[in-house]
């Protein structure tokens, strides 16, 4: 499906004062699944993850079923993360069936876990009133890009693009200023303070994934002890994610490959785990181009790429 331009039925003034009219917004699932969502029933106790694509989404996802399930290993072992804790999106990207869209989502048991890369405008709008839980995740753009890249050639998309190709072609998608992905992520880093958000970055959970799961801990209100906190960390590590089928998306690979029928390299979900290793990856006049499109888009907000990622200012991106 291509994104189509949407439009809310409302914006949340209460969060930003901002002139809502000059957000373009589009959304693959389009308008009605939109409003959907926006009249979507939020519970008290939801906890919600939002990230754009391919940022650290399913780590955190994982790190936050545990938190708040108790550090339930071997629950977590048995049952596939996306039915645990499920893609908002998902179900109407595969079945295009508005009337069954937000199943599997009303039908689990609190406190609900919900993933969505919606931008904050097209959530529901009881999030922005109920104010529940939620977690932002961002990542180095180039490194995000290089793992987009891999992932749609494991759905079947991209067989005839390289990944210089897919990076040039991203660049000229991104080339309004502000750009989607940059609008999507200042508007939560804008909010990063908010008793009900919490904000971090891929590369924080790389740096000290300890001392991340220490602060979600103290912002879930859950307690950990060394014993679990071990745990954490060795199940949490990529080695352990990366040979882990529960966490690897087959459950929803199967369906999407199913959809779309073509042609798929099987790259593992969790493939690097790794920050700045679109070094390894990207010509540097990719690079170049890429930190050109970056920095317009830092400037436009004063802003560093350092800042959105919570890092200081010795750390190389």
């Amino acid at each position: 499906m291509d994104n189509e331009i949407v439009q809310p039925k409302a914006f949340p003034n209460n969060l930003l004062q901002k002139d809502w009219t000059k957000r373009k917004l589009s959304e693959q699932c389009g308008q009605g699944f939109v409003d959907k969502v926006h009249d979507m029933l939020v519970r008290d106790d939801d906890v919600w993850i939002v990230t754009l694509p391919k940022c650290g989404t399913t780590w955190i996802q994982e790190l936050l079923w545990l938190v708040l399930y108790d550090f339930d290993f071997e629950a977590a072992r048995s049952e596939h993360l996306e039915v645990r804790t499920p893609f908002l999106e998902f179900e109407y990207m595969i079945h295009n069936d508005l009337d069954h869209a937000l199943d599997q989502i009303e039908a689990l048991k609190s406190p609900r876990l919900i993933k969505s890369h919606m931008p904050l405008a097209l959530l529901p709008q009881q999030l922005w009133i109920k104010k529940p839980k939620l977690i932002y995740v961002y990542r180095n753009p180039k490194d995000y890009i290089v793992s987009r890249y891999y992932h749609s050639r494991s759905l079947g998309f991209c067989k005839d693009t390289n990944l210089q190709e897919f990076a040039l072609e991203c660049i000229e998608e991104e080339s309004t200023v502000p750009s989607e992905d940059f609008e999507h992520v200042t508007e939560f880093y804008e909010l990063r303070k908010e008793p009900w958000i919490f904000y971090t970055s891929f590369e924080r959970m790389k740096l000290n994934l300890r001392q991340v799961i220490e602060d979600i801990c103290k912002f879930l209100n859950k307690e950990i002890n060394e014993e679990q906190m071990q745990k954490m960390l060795h199940h949490l590590s990529f080695e352990e994610m990366k040979k882990n089928p529960k966490v690897n998306h087959r459950w929803e690979f199967e369906q999407m490959r199913a959809k779309f029928k073509s042609e798929y390299e099987n790259n593992n979900f969790v493939r690097r785990g790794k920050a700045g290793g679109y070094k390894d990856e990207l010509s540097a006049d990719i690079i170049a181009k890429l930190d050109d499109m970056i920095q317009r888009n830092l400037d436009y907000y004063g802003l560093s790429l350092n800042e959105l990622l919570l890092l200081d200012g010795e750390v190389a991106l």
